[in-house]
């Protein structure tokens, strides 16, 4: 049974006179108890007075991002920072800061407790930190960026560290998961952890894997669940209900309201709650409350029925939003940005939510993601200072990691360029070791020494006049773009044939392939690419033409990586409708174990890889790739895991 409550938000203190005098006189009363318990709480002998107050006032929070690869070594994988972890919470993060400088009053955002996520990473704790995505979590305050918990796979070393230490140090009220498909299973074994441990820990799911398989009708509002959807999976039995709340869709206004609610629901001596006060709290509200921006739905499993609130406003504005690594540190270093064997620190940017295109096998299109959204050309400088703000926190190269560069606008993509080039030649003229711009002082040999990459597609170059395409690459390359990456995907007309490439189709796959190599190779720019198997067509034939195209490319340079990548089936993907697959997948099971072949490609998984594919051709693909890209496949090597090992000694984390 589902039953729909509509909910918007504003803040409730800026409008008392829509409060109901029970309301009010609760506010009233809980704000009083809120001042009393401050004044009244002991505090920590190593923290100074402002901090013992957010201490008192504020509750522990966990974010986690559920990895996508369970081993059995004790090594550790390390794909880069977790952006839509800390995209989706910037916005309710800025508001907590906001709330902790300005105090119970009624400017501030939260006039109640607050998540405890109230100090910034210092410059100095940001040029400290390491690669690994596991933090110290030992002080008595932590800093926004050792809120988050990054283990990269799921292993019983990181279970039972992530029990003994990071559990039992932080003690959170509030832990928040974020799962794409392949990662699910371990979401549930991280939620099923945290409930065995810390029982009223209330926990938070959301997405690309809730965003995928909840969604509402347009028409009726109702919910629509894909048969993998967590919810479905605890409808019939396949899961137990470990999950409390649910957030899929645009969730960055969303999470603030979760939020709120629980604050306003918890005990304050206690700091305790439960998933029914969250429940009556938000019932209560939401009559009062205002549109949000973008679309999101907060679901809540409970218990015989599904509670969800479906929140609809104006379309969002991603320039508006903070920028994600303003709570966290950059800990990203891609080795294609490595100069005499020091691999350069790197940031991810993105300027756009979901790709134009309508790849049938891809969950990033925008048919897929339900919306476009994309900084405009009014947002450029705002980009650029973006750039800036990065440098500032040690980025030595920026990654874009939308799927198109500038969502394919080549207008965007030129004038972002030469408005990058100002700032350079700007700071070229400068002799100082630091030059401030747009009002932020940086290492000037580290902004001109700058390198950055980004995503485009074959069409994308092969589509256009050769000379507006060498137009286009050589003002990124002259802005400082050193790297590209391109999915190729499949080198065999019969299997390109079947997605959505090679749109024009003026010229064959193959030749339009060297054509966008050729053109970003004039430009002086590298191009690392994707390779797909598993599509529609596939057959050994089509494997070994794409190994053997592919092998040539990488012989002329035209390539400088090639990463091999195993079709798999995400929920809401049109080949996965086509292949009438959305039944059978499984993203639940906690006993299938990932093994080899599949452990070599990503997101690979037993249960979800292309029907298209045996286990024999799998392995066929791995060895031959190996042996025959040699050093230039990338096999996503493993490092050795480093887990902190954590003292009783502490010191304020925030400085």
């Amino acid at each position: 049974m589902h039953t729909m409550r509509h909910l918007h938000y504003q803040n409730f203190e800026q409008y008392p006179q829509s409060l109901s005098p029970d309301l009010r006189q609760l506010l009233d009363a809980r704000q009083q108890e809120l001042r009393q318990h401050i004044q009244d709480f002991q505090g920590e002998p190593t923290l100074g007075v402002e901090e013992n107050e957010w201490l008192a006032r504020s509750y522990p929070v966990l974010a986690i991002l559920a990895p996508v690869m369970s081993t059995n070594e004790d090594k550790i994988e390390f794909p880069g920072d977790p952006m839509v972890l800390y995209a989706a919470l910037s916005h309710t993060i800025d508001q907590v800061v906001l709330a902790r400088q300005r105090g119970v009053s009624p400017t501030s955002p939260y006039n109640d407790l607050c998540p405890q996520w109230g100090y910034l990473p210092s410059d100095e704790y940001r040029q400290s930190v390491s690669d690994n995505g596991i933090r110290r979590y030992d002080a008595p305050l932590l800093n926004t960026d050792q809120t988050v918990f990054d283990p990269r796979v799921w292993n019983d070393t990181i279970k039972d560290y992530f029990v003994n230490e990071v559990l039992k140090s932080v003690r959170p009220k509030v832990v928040l998961i974020s799962a794409v498909s392949p990662a699910h299973r371990y979401a549930l074994d991280i939620a099923r952890t945290v409930r065995e441990h810390l029982p009223g820990c209330i926990i938070i799911l959301g997405g690309r894997h809730a965003d995928e398989t909840i969604r509402l009708d347009p028409e009726t509002y109702k919910l629509t669940l894909q048969p993998s959807s967590t919810l479905s999976k605890i409808a019939d039995g396949s899961i137990e209900p470990v999950i409390d709340f649910i957030l899929s869709g645009e969730g960055y206004y969303a999470l603030e309201i979760l939020m709120k609610a629980i604050s306003l629901a918890m005990d304050i001596p206690t700091k305790t709650v439960d998933v029914t006060s969250v429940l009556d709290v938000l019932s209560d509200f939401s009559p009062l409350l205002g549109p949000v921006p973008g679309q999101a739905i907060i679901v809540t499993p409970h218990p015989d029925t599904i509670h969800y609130w479906p929140l609809k406003g104006i379309k969002l504005d991603l320039s508006a939003l903070p920028s994600p690594y303003k709570a966290f540190a950059i800990r990203a270093r891609f080795p294609i940005f490595e100069t005499d064997g020091h691999i350069s620190q790197t940031a991810h940017f993105m300027v756009t939510n979901a790709c134009p295109y309508h790849c049938l096998y891809c969950s990033e299109g925008v048919s897929v993601v339900g919306s476009f959204n994309s900084f405009k050309d009014q947002d450029i400088m705002q980009a650029i200072d973006r750039m800036l703000e990065y440098i500032q926190y040690g980025a030595e190269a920026v990654f874009f990691d939308d799927s198109m560069f500038w969502g394919g606008n080549v207008g965007l993509i030129i004038n972002f360029c030469r408005e990058w080039n100002k700032i350079r030649e700007e700071a070229t003229w400068e002799n100082a070791a630091e030059v401030t711009l747009m009002g932020r002082t940086l290492n000037r040999r580290k902004l001109l020494n700058l390198e950055w990459g980004a995503q485009l597609t074959v069409d994308f170059l092969a589509g256009r006049q050769p000379e507006v395409a060498l137009i286009l690459l050589d003002a990124m390359r002259q802005a400082g773009c050193t790297y590209l990456y391109i999915g190729i995907e499949s080198m065999s007309e019969t299997v390109i044939e079947s997605v959505h490439k090679n749109i024009s189709r003026k010229q064959p796959w193959a030749e339009r392939v060297r054509i966008a190599l050729g053109l970003s190779r004039h430009a002086g720019i590298r191009v690392g690419s994707s390779i797909l198997f598993g599509l529609d067509g596939e057959t050994q034939e089509t494997i070994e033409e794409t190994i053997d195209k592919v092998e040539e490319l990488l012989a002329e340079d035209l390539i400088s990586i090639a990463s091999p990548n195993i079709l798999t089936y995400h929920p809401h993907t049109e080949i996965t409708r086509l292949h009438q697959k959305e039944r059978e997948l499984d993203y639940h099971s906690p006993n299938i174990v990932n093994r080899p072949p599949y452990t070599y490609f990503e997101e690979a998984f037993p249960a979800v890889v292309s029907k298209n594919l045996s286990e024999e051709q799998i392995w066929h693909i791995h060895e031959q790739t190996r042996e025959r890209w040699g050093v230039k496949r990338n096999l996503n090597p493993m490092a050795p895991i480093s887990l902190p090992i954590l003292k009783d000694s502490l010191t304020t984390s925030n400085s």
